[in-house]
């Protein structure tokens, strides 16, 4: 029954042209004019900022950007959520055979997959684009994986507080930039004490992740495995956590 819901909630995702619009082409937009209007205040070698055939800048911006899209992705197991417990769709959920976990879980699964996919789109855009680092792709992956996860399980917590889906929306995009501006990589920095931006904000664990075994910070051959893998067993604690909160309030909303 969960591939079922499962399958059910990735054909929804898909096949909405916003929202794989929103996923992919906006973050690629974005990281082409933030690319674009360094070039004109960092000029090395020719406009790039280059490291042994990588562009920097570029990696900077593409790995920021995605994460900022991956930690508001929720929005979608949020609104599918919505949909399915408080709005039109309620009834299917209360005539259902399964219980309200198997949606549940359907939505987070569909949606994670999908933020998964979108991110993979936007690495692979740049890197052909403007030949970003990648570093420890399996630590990239297993980021983004568990950053997507935690936000799916956020937008579902959001959605059984708000009355309107376009809460949702507004909610959960308010919170990743909060935690992109907070994390330090966003438009100005904010004070905020190291070990905050290191362990406490989602958006700055993960990119202490990717930062720690790429050549943002360290020189190639300096991988600094460790700090990704206690960065990423973070992400997967906080996933943990919200993910049990987010069933124990479904549960107890559709009950």
């Amino acid at each position: 029954m969960v591939l079922l819901t499962t399958r059910y909630y990735l054909k929804r995702a898909f096949t909405n042209p916003l929202q794989v619009a929103l996923m992919t082409l906006l973050p690629a937009v974005i990281v082409f004019i933030n690319v674009a209007m360094n070039i004109n205040i960092i000029a090395y070698e020719g406009g790039y900022f280059m490291f042994e055939g990588y562009d920097i800048m570029a990696t900077v911006i593409t790995m920021f950007v995605m994460l900022m899209f991956q930690a508001m992705s929720g929005v979608y197991a949020g609104e599918f959520v919505f949909q399915d417990f408080k709005e039109a769709n309620r009834w299917r959920l209360r005539a259902a055979p399964v219980s309200s976990g198997v949606f549940v879980t359907g939505a987070v699964v569909a949606s994670t997959i999908f933020s998964f996919v979108t991110a993979l789109i936007i690495l692979g855009i740049s890197f052909i684009a403007y030949d970003i680092y990648l570093g420890n792709l399996a630590v990239i992956l297993a980021t983004v994986f568990f950053l997507a996860l935690w936000a799916q399980f956020v937008g579902i917590i959001i959605a059984m507080f708000v009355k309107k889906k376009g809460a949702i929306d507004g909610i959960t995009i308010a919170l990743s930039f909060a935690m992109s501006i907070m994390a330090g990589g966003f438009m100005f920095n904010v004070p905020m004490p190291q070990f905050a931006r290191d362990f406490i904000i989602p958006t700055g664990v993960a990119i202490r992740a990717v930062t720690s075994t790429n050549i943002l910070q360290r020189e190639i051959g300096d991988t600094g495995m460790a700090e990704s893998l206690t960065s990423i067993a973070i992400l997967a604690g906080m996933a943990i956590v919200f993910g049990v909160a987010a069933f124990a309030l479904a549960r107890r909303r559709a009950s």
